[in-house]
């Protein structure tokens, strides 16, 4: 229906042309969504001056009448958009209206905006450098370091809502509970973080040896359980082992292997951040006759 009626309203404007004129007509439209362009202003150009112009219509329709016969190159304008123009030049004839001269407006890139801030240390308040600070939304996902001061900026947002959180090697990650406004042409500032230290490992070592011979052991299975979590390790061929990566805690510490009584370390072996809890030993009982005999530490 309202093409029918846009064609009528056209017909009765080119009964209207002035004598002795003609007039160019066509349709404005956005190149990504094919919606029409509102408002958007048409000129009619010959010899790089404008010659007539006319404001497209809700459906993107213009007509720009009163035209001598002539060739024109027709130039489409609107906010938001990059200019456009028919590709050849177009044809008025005397008394007639040159109809379908179409153009399509690609929309401008939007304006967009950044997030920046600064990320440190929990306690004691030290900036952390090269903290990775992501954000994201349904569209996009950006990501930065931070600098040598831990502040970091992550530019080329569009305007909207975005979730930020922050991430760095032997630290928590954390997200902000609330969304992030962007607002086009601005920075917003001040999205801190203050990252928790995650406790340094620890670890044990010692050494495993025969009781009676007094000759180191290979190839002992050395376990270390705790609430906490667990680790192994195996004897080398001195009799060494050295189990790492075992969060702060308590331990229980175990060795076995086939031929020598199992033993347990008689009490829980302590295991601090960032240390070595050295000298945790056994002397293995050899096994005779399938017979078990009492393990000696």
């Amino acid at each position: 229906m309202k093409k029918l009626l846009a064609s009528v309203v056209i017909g009765i404007l080119v009964g209207s042309v002035f004598a002795g004129t003609g007039g160019i007509a066509g349709r404005v439209s956005n190149v990504a969504t094919g919606e029409p362009v509102v408002n958007a202003i048409v000129t009619a150009c010959s010899d790089s001056l404008p010659a007539g112009r006319a404001v497209t219509n809700e459906q993107g329709e213009y007509l720009i009448e009163g035209l001598n016969p002539g060739e024109y190159r027709v130039i489409a304008r609107a906010r938001g958009f990059v200019p456009a123009h028919s590709p050849v030049l177009v044809v008025v004839r005397e008394g007639n209206i040159t109809e379908g001269v179409d153009l399509r407006l690609r929309p401008l890139p939007r304006r967009t905006g950044a997030i920046s801030g600064r990320v440190v240390d929990r306690i004691t308040r030290e900036p952390l450098r090269g903290a990775v600070v992501i954000v994201r939304n349904q569209a996009v996902t950006r990501r930065a370091r931070t600098d040598r001061n831990g502040y970091y900026i992550i530019r080329g947002l569009g305007p909207g809502r975005y979730q930020v959180a922050a991430k760095a090697r032997r630290y928590f990650g954390e997200v902000l509970p609330d969304p992030v406004e962007v607002v086009e042409g601005e920075v917003t500032e001040n999205i801190n973080f203050a990252l928790q230290p995650k406790p340094r490992r620890g670890g044990i070592s010692g050494q495993v040896v025969d009781v009676k011979a007094g000759s180191p052991i290979a190839g002992v299975l050395i376990t270390a359980l705790g609430p906490q979590g667990s680790g192994f390790a195996r004897t080398n061929g001195n009799g060494f082992y050295q189990i790492v990566g075992l969060e702060p805690g308590r331990y229980t510490v175990s060795a076995t292997k086939p031929g020598y009584q199992a033993a347990t370390y008689p009490e829980p072996v302590e295991v601090n951040a960032g240390e070595l809890t050295r000298g945790i030993d056994f002397r293995l009982q050899p096994l005779r006759n399938n017979h078990t005999d009492t393990y000696t530490y």
